[in-house]
């Protein structure tokens, strides 16, 4: 892997990992749900864009984690398990507007911590394979 886009793959998970940080902290404080929940999707998508960086596949600046999840099957069927990842993106979204407050309310970062920081390690080992 070229040395530039090595560090452009490492940026990207690094703050797919931050996000994921964000979340646990916030994910503790009710009031933060939603704020929780946006890291999260936010992680998803960085970790996706960093593994599509580094096999050197251009993907449009967009938030819509089924698409990224589209594009990466294609290149590792092996993504497939993350398909219900998908489902996060409406976190990108939601939450930033108060009528939002009743559907998120029924939505805790605990029920998708565990598969987002799964998927951030799958990629973490799948970029550092080479």
């Amino acid at each position: 892997m070229k040395r530039d886009k090595a560090a452009l793959v490492q940026a990207w998970l690094k703050r797919s990992a931050k996000d994921i940080g964000a979340a646990k902290l916030l994910s503790n404080h009710d009031e933060q749900t939603e704020t929780a929940l946006f890291h999260l999707q936010q992680s998803v998508e960085k970790s996706l864009k960093s593994y599509l960086i580094w096999k050197e596949a251009s993907f449009p600046h967009i938030h819509d984690i089924e698409c990224l999840l589209d594009m990466v099957v294609k290149l590792d069927a092996t993504f497939e398990q993350w398909e219900r990842l998908g489902d996060i993106s409406i976190f990108a979204v939601v939450g930033r507007y108060p009528e939002s407050d009743d559907w998120i309310g029924d939505c805790h970062p605990h029920d998708w911590l565990d598969d987002v920081q799964a998927l951030y390690w799958f990629v973490y080992e799948k970029v550092e394979e080479r």
